[in-house]
């Protein structure tokens, strides 16, 4: 019976961080249309990051213009949904308040990494988060994801 438990509790958790991974997706995805849209294209950072790996790929990223956008969302999708995922993982085992506050940690250590550490195809954002603003922006935003992603995951029980 111990053993049903537990893996209950670990199927409970992996559901709440695809949720958490999906919500950091949908979060992030709109900080950047943002950042594109003050720039006066809305995907203009989903162009540059497909564009920066078709000619990671050696394919003449002018070629295909829209494959160059459709590339850097999939691209969006995918490294988003999985640090909200890998953060989510770390963040959700804790209780209360301390959810909180390993959320902060957690966004704000993504942060650090992505603007120290990460390459771009590891980066939310590509390259465009690559200066300080950008990465700022895409942090607070995950931190805003995890704190959401709390709430859902808690349901009826308290935080």
């Amino acid at each position: 019976m111990a053993h049903g438990t537990t893996h209950g509790r670990f199927a409970q958790l992996l559901d709440a961080a695809l949720a958490a991974g999906t919500l950091t997706a949908i979060a992030t995805g709109g900080a950047l249309l943002g950042l594109g849209w003050r720039e006066g294209e809305a995907g203009r950072v989903f162009r540059l990051a497909g564009r920066g790996l078709l000619e990671r790929a050696g394919v003449a990223s002018s070629a295909a213009p829209l494959t160059s956008v459709a590339l850097g969302y999939l691209h969006h999708l995918l490294i988003a949904t999985a640090w909200g995922v890998l953060l989510a993982l770390l963040v959700l085992p804790w209780r209360r308040g301390t959810r909180i506050v390993a959320a902060l940690i957690a966004a704000t250590a993504y942060g650090v990494l992505a603007q120290f550490v990460l390459p771009a195809t590891l980066r939310i954002g590509y390259a465009v988060t690559g200066t300080h603003a950008g990465v700022v922006a895409i942090a607070a935003t995950v931190a805003v994801a995890l704190l959401g992603s709390i709430w859902v995951a808690n349901g009826d029980e308290p935080a």
